[in-house]
């Protein structure tokens, strides 16, 4: 099993996805696959070129920051380590 608050962490990013979110709950291996792949590794040049804001990029980038977390996270949990 995941802790709560990686649970709670899944929930908050991935609110509109409860196959994630029930695999987060059923402790389910392959969750970190598909936390792996929504990991970015920046924000898309088009996304920067139409901000309105320096805000907007830094709440973009604050996002994708959490999702990496949430993935290194998920890699200090993972239950195929035990």
């Amino acid at each position: 099993m995941y802790t709560q608050e990686l649970i709670n962490e899944v929930k908050s990013l991935f609110p509109d996805y409860p196959e994630i979110i029930k695999m987060a709950e059923n402790g389910d291996t392959f969750l970190g696959r598909y936390l792996d792949d929504s990991s970015s590794n920046g924000i898309p040049l088009d996304v920067v070129l139409t901000a309105l804001s320096l805000e907007e990029l830094q709440n973009k980038a604050r996002f994708e920051k959490r999702k990496i977390n949430l993935y290194k996270l998920w890699c200090s949990q993972d239950p195929r380590k035990t």
